[in-house]
């Protein structure tokens, strides 16, 4: 008798004296219960390392004192985080960063079991479903930001949740997961406005399913309508917006970004507002003239309305296009041999803490060149296998939007910290990697690829 068929019938004799005995076991036994015990571990020893964290952006989100029931909003920040924030300093308002700070990593923690939930539905080797969630519960870059101030934390539970969502629909149609769904992209591009590229994708969602499935032709229009519902509340919050700041849209921060883009790509002379390209030139000279040294020049933000702001990013756009896409391209490029994670949170300085670091480095270092690799190889397969087939495959598809989506809008819509701004695509990416490993160890057992679910 091996050890494990010992400890099997064991655990069988303990589970038969009594109900509470039998829930034990069950508990003991499942691997859910094991995935939070070692990750539970595992961060464990990890946030003790780290400290509380708070980044330049932070006191944006700690004093935001927009009260939306009254029109009211902020042009840099939209209301989902602040109001955490601020529910949180409800229960007090003494160590509000470590109140956030614990809230976050319960809610990080917390989400495993959605993890859980999700490659359990999709995934057919149970290993694979234990290593897929265990990677998520202790991949390191990611938790890091459970201990800094930033919406980061929440985005990759926000983005998981779309995710389960999305299976859950895939598994059992109806028309209120339809609209939950739809609706619930509202709810994320106010926590984050770059899950902005979200709401073309469930509209192309719906409308590809309504000209595949013309039996769910109702569940499809319900998506569309909340669609449109969301489209709505989108625009009403830009309006306001354009009522209170002077900038119809959903955050000022874009303009603050791709002013920057536009000045790195040298096309700032091309906008159709001299007195804006005067006041860039003047800048730049000023900083040429320092030798390095902190100058204080035209705060072009501060001086001019945000409209005319951003109507002068989209003329050196529009004006300059080749010059505008090189540049984009050349930051793909540029990024080739740069790894996609990042470490945000401050380490303490013990030797334990430089231990941990080394490691996290050691063993999360993925180049974006291999990220590219992936999504085109991905791609292929997609294609070749939905040809192939004769089936969409729904699920890989939302998977590989979820991720170019995220790493488009990071590229296009950023200036540097590209590793922070493509986090919350974590969890696609992992499903979307261990759904091949799956595949794999499903072959392996016999010629049964060929029934894999078409749906994965």
């Amino acid at each position: 008798m091996t050890i494990k068929d010992d400890l099997q019938l064991k655990l069988t004799h303990f589970a038969q004296k009594g109900r509470w005995n039998n829930t034990l076991v069950k508990i003991v036994s499942a691997h859910l219960f094991w995935i939070l015990v070692i990750s539970g571990v595992v961060r464990s020893v990890y946030y003790s390392v780290l400290l509380n964290t708070t980044a330049v952006d932070t006191p944006s989100y700690i004093t935001y004192h927009a009260n939306i029931l009254k029109g009211e909003t902020d042009g840099r920040r939209t209301p989902v985080y602040p109001y955490f924030i601020k529910l949180i300093e409800l229960f007090g308002h003494q160590n509000l960063i470590n109140h956030v700070v614990t809230v976050q990593i319960v809610i990080s923690f917390l989400s495993i079991i959605i993890f859980y939930k999700v490659v359990r539905a999709i995934f057919e080797k149970q290993p694979v479903i234990f290593a897929a969630s265990l990677l998520y519960g202790i991949m390191l870059p990611v938790i890091n930001f459970d201990k800094i101030i930033l919406t980061e934390s929440l985005s990759v539970t926000c983005c998981l949740i779309f995710i389960y969502m999305v299976v859950n629909y895939l598994q059992k149609p109806g028309n209120i997961k339809a609209w939950m769904l739809t609706l619930y992209v509202f709810i994320a591009i106010m926590l984050r406005p770059s899950f902005i590229y979200l709401l073309p994708l469930v509209i192309a969602f719906w409308v590809l399913r309504l000209m595949i499935f013309k039996k769910d032709w109702k569940m499809c229009l319900s998506g569309l309508a909340a669609s449109v519902v969301v489209i709505l509340l989108i625009s009403g919050y830009s309006h306001l917006n354009k009522k209170n700041v002077g900038f119809n849209g959903i955050s000022q921060v874009s303009n603050n970004n791709q002013m920057a883009v536009i000045v790195n790509a040298s096309i700032y002379m091309n906008g159709n507002d001299p007195e804006i390209s005067a006041a860039i030139k003047s800048n730049i000279n000023l900083q040429q003239k320092s030798a390095g040294q902190r100058v204080s020049g035209i705060n072009i933000m501060a001086k001019y309305e945000p409209e005319r702001v951003h109507s002068f990013i989209i003329n050196c756009i529009k004006n300059q296009p080749v010059v505008y896409a090189q540049y984009i391209g050349g930051k793909l490029l540029d990024l080739q041999a740069a790894n996609i994670f990042t470490n945000y949170a401050e380490h303490k300085l013990t030797v334990l803490a430089f231990r941990v670091e080394n490691i996290e480095y050691l063993v999360f270092c993925i180049t974006f060149n291999l990220l590219y690799f992936f999504i085109i190889l991905d791609l292929v397969l997609i294609i070749t296998g939905w040809i192939k087939r004769k089936m969409v495959p729904w699920f890989k598809i939302v998977l590989w939007l979820l991720i170019t989506g995220q790493i488009a809008v990071a590229i296009i819509g950023g200036y540097s910290e590209y590793q922070r701004l493509i986090l919350a695509a974590m969890p696609a990416l992992i499903i979307l990697v261990f759904s091949y490993i799956d595949k794999i160890c499903f072959a392996i057992d016999g010629d049964k690829l060929q029934h894999y679910p078409a749906s994965v």
